[in-house]
């Protein structure tokens, strides 16, 4: 029954758009057909296999979800998200480790839209220029990163110069590289209050990941703990504010560099 039953919902197309239509609330057939662009005939086989199987109801010449209709519809939406987020970068997921908070990783179909962001030939030791193109638009930038980047920083401090709000996090070896490398540019930025450096005690399993008010983008080590110089990056406003609770995450557990 169980194998039947999800048949039954993933199959077919049809039936998880009418199901997921009927969360807004009963409709009729005319508005089924208008909303989903099919035939009497094609959607009828569809709802009576629901019906069939306890999700879909008729009555008062409107057809409806149940209530475990309602719940399983709910429940559909994030699961197809997901799949959505999985399928449009499959490769870069697959070859790469996902180290979200768990958290974060359960609502992953909030990162919608991502493209594969990487350095062109002539850039390969830059920021791609796709990202830095955007990043010089942006009125706030939150960075998390596993390491010290120059490249980076050089760019940042440009936009601290300039009024950008900038706070960023970092683990210790790389806070360590950024003072003993690069220690005046270290004083330039705390000179700066819209300049904002946290230190995070424990191992940050991710590369990198940039939020700002605009955009996110995020780069993962592949499965051999390797960095490339490539990221995901979204400019969906779900994708922005699965960001921003990702460098909360961080932040709530860092403290400030003064």
């Amino acid at each position: 029954m169980t194998t039947e039953l999800i048949g039954t919902l993933f199959l077919s197309e049809k039936r998880k758009n009418l199901m997921i239509s009927l969360l807004s609330g009963p409709m009729s057939i005319e508005e089924i057909k208008d909303e989903l662009n099919v035939t009497t005939s094609a959607i009828m086989t569809q709802i009576k296999i629901l019906m069939d199987q306890g999700l879909v109801v008729y009555e008062g010449n409107v057809y409806s979800l149940t209530v475990m209709g309602m719940v399983i519809s709910q429940k559909m939406i994030p699961l197809l998200e997901t799949l959505d987020v999985y399928s449009t970068n499959q490769k870069y997921w697959t070859d790469h480790k996902p180290a979200f908070p768990a958290a974060l990783l359960s609502r992953l179909g909030e990162l919608r839209n991502c493209v594969l962001v990487e350095p062109e030939l002539s850039r390969l030791y830059e920021l791609p220029l796709k990202f830095e193109e955007n990043l010089l638009k942006s009125k706030h930038v939150r960075d998390v990163s596993s390491f010290f980047s120059p490249v980076y920083h050089s760019t940042y401090m440009e936009l601290v110069r300039k009024g950008v709000e900038i706070d960023i996090i970092l683990p210790p070896i790389a806070i360590e590289r950024f003072r003993t490398d690069y220690g005046a540019l270290l004083d330039e930025y705390l000179s700066y209050k819209n300049a904002r450096i946290y230190v995070y005690e424990k191992p940050i399993e991710i590369a990198s990941a940039v939020v700002t008010d605009h955009f996110f983008s995020v780069s993962l080590f592949n499965n051999d703990n390797i960095y490339h110089n490539h990221s995901l990056m979204s400019f969906e406003n779900s994708s922005v504010l699965w960001g921003e609770d990702l460098f909360k995450y961080y932040l709530d557990k860092s403290e400030k560099i003064e």
